[in-house]
């Protein structure tokens, strides 16, 4: 499983995973990305020019952390991607299985 941030765009799961190390976790237990959506965006849009018209908070967008205190992972997420495939596709985006060791968070941070 991996860490990360991601839009859903086009029935696509577009953003960055990555690995993570288990002694990284914060005074709370968490482990989280240092990559943000503000900047990353910019490295989306050179590679897909149809982006670049669109601000990053246009899209469905959200965040996958881990914490270490529970062994879960939590995938923070706007409420138009609880759909079943679309929580799917950010899954295996992120090498996870969606089961109890996986928990989705609502967020208004990620709200479009």
């Amino acid at each position: 499983m991996k860490i990360g941030i991601f839009w859903f765009y086009k029935n696509q799961v577009l953003g960055i995973s990555h690995e993570f190390d288990i002694n990284s976790s914060d005074s709370l237990g968490m482990i989280d990305s240092a990559y943000n959506h503000v900047s990353y965006w910019d490295e989306l849009r050179n590679k897909f020019s149809e982006l670049r018209e669109i601000e990053y908070d246009d899209v469905p967008r959200g965040r996958v952390i881990f914490d270490k205190n529970k062994n879960k992972l939590i995938i923070y997420l706007d409420k138009k991607l609880l759909i079943k495939g679309k929580v799917s596709k950010i899954c295996d985006f992120f090498d996870a299985e969606y089961d109890v060791n996986t928990v989705l968070r609502l967020d208004p941070h990620y709200r479009t």
